[in-house]
């Protein structure tokens, strides 16, 4: 197993920070088990990337690299199998609340996982990432969205955790007089399904109209448009959010999205919040707070009715992120199969309270240009945070052109 210096102090709050462990026979049951997950639970079954682009990946071999591979939904398990058709495995940098779970603690700790606390201050992290940066034994995987949203064709801003631990590592390896570079790789996964799936986006838009009471008249996006319209006046009224105009779907998605947010902000008791901050901050905070709740128990009877609260709270927040945070063109901008699949998924998991995926999908998974963050190292010293936010920019970018162009290059497939 993997060692390296951490304070393990548990700081106020019941935080304690969770190292990573590669556990040689727990990661060789997962690698087993990861295919069969894959097309289990998320209808992938199989995992492709290019012989050009597995070059590119092999070549860094023995080097220090970040993978910053996007995450809309599942994408751990796909980076895990190409950890295993590259014949490695990878450190995760992963949310605190997945350890909450012991058996999940227990294993994915045990296959290279280890916590950040998100939205707070985290130095054991914070210096367990840089050591293993530093270390270079194995390549470090940092999801910069920091959470998934199933919509498949979007991007979400990228946080700047991935730029900033790369710095800090290239900093101390420069300190030790070292000249090794630290590389950030972006990498791109987008999901394509397989054949025709009418049957599919038919089969889920009767399956919503039934439980809806609606009518299955008229084209398929007549029908999306219609449950669309039902879904939001249903929760329109349940918060008593007020409708000026019908038409405009964004809006009634912003309103509800800001009904939703500050009734579980005002349920906690946040109070001069930031309503301009980006929707990502404002609920990462607001899970953060969630997460905490429990903390503050005295006893095992007060942590048990802390739980429920949060599952609540919880759940509210997550159909923020999967439901009413949604942009209301995302079938009118492109009407391929994969965005009315994503939205048709969405709304399954709203209506039937169960997370809603389709197949069969190939994941393929493309890699961006690497990034030598030593190249704008001297940039970094003279304004850490500036030159910061400009390579997390980058990245973003660079992922971000990278999925329309894994999108183009499937519409020319299909035409073909």
């Amino acid at each position: 197993m993997d060692q390296f210096e951490a304070s393990q102090q548990e700081p106020p709050g019941g935080y304690k920070f969770i190292p990573p462990r590669h556990d040689p026979l727990m990661m060789g049951i997962a690698r087993l088990i990861t295919p069969l997950y894959l097309r289990i639970v998320t209808h992938v079954d199989r995992v492709e990337i290019s012989e050009e682009h597995r070059a590119i990946l092999k070549g860094k071999m023995g080097q220090r690299v970040i993978l910053t591979p996007n995450h809309p939904s599942y994408e751990p398990p796909v980076v895990m199998q190409l950890g295993g058709m590259l014949g490695t495995g990878f450190y995760f940098l992963a949310a605190r609340e997945i350890f909450d779970d012991p058996l999940q603690n227990f294993v994915c700790s045990r296959i290279g996982a280890y916590s950040i606390n998100r939205g707070a201050k985290d130095d054991d992290s914070q210096h367990a990432t840089r050591q293993l940066l530093r270390m270079g034994k194995r390549w470090l995987v940092i999801f910069p969205e920091g959470q998934e949203y199933y919509l498949h064709d979007i991007v979400l801003p990228f946080l700047p955790g991935a730029a900033r631990f790369g710095y800090g590592a290239l900093d101390d390896i420069r300190r030790e007089g070292k000249q090794d570079p630290v590389w950030i790789l972006p990498v791109t996964i987008r999901y394509h399904y397989r054949g025709n799936v009418d049957k599919l986006i038919l089969g889920s838009l009767a399956r919503l109209e039934k439980e809806l009471a609606l009518e299955s008249s008229g084209g398929i996006f007549e029908r999306v448009q219609r449950v669309t319209y039902c879904l939001l006046e249903v929760n329109e009224r349940l918060y008593d959010v007020e409708v000026n105009d019908p038409e405009n779907v964004d809006l009634r998605i912003s309103r509800l999205r800001e009904r939703v947010l500050m009734d579980v902000e005002r349920k906690l008791g946040m109070l001069n919040v930031d309503l301009g901050s980006p929707l990502r901050n404002r609920l990462r905070k607001l899970f953060v707070a969630v997460s905490r709740m429990r903390r503050s128990a005295n006893s095992r009877y007060e942590r048990r009715l802390l739980d429920r609260r949060a599952k609540v709270m919880r759940a509210e927040l997550q159909r923020v992120l999967e439901f009413v945070a949604m942009p209301g063109k995302y079938v009118q901008q492109d009407s391929s199969a994969e965005r009315y699949l994503d939205l048709l998924g969405r709304f399954e998991t709203e209506v039937f309270g169960k997370l809603k995926f389709f197949g069969p999908r190939t994941a393929r998974v493309s890699v961006c240009e690497p990034v030598n963050l030593g190249d704008t190292y001297e940039q970094w010293k003279s304004d850490n945070e500036g030159q910061v936010e400009q390579m997390t920019e980058q990245i973003e970018e660079l992922v971000r052109t990278r999925l329309d162009e894994l999108c183009e290059e499937y519409r020319t497939e299909v035409r073909g």
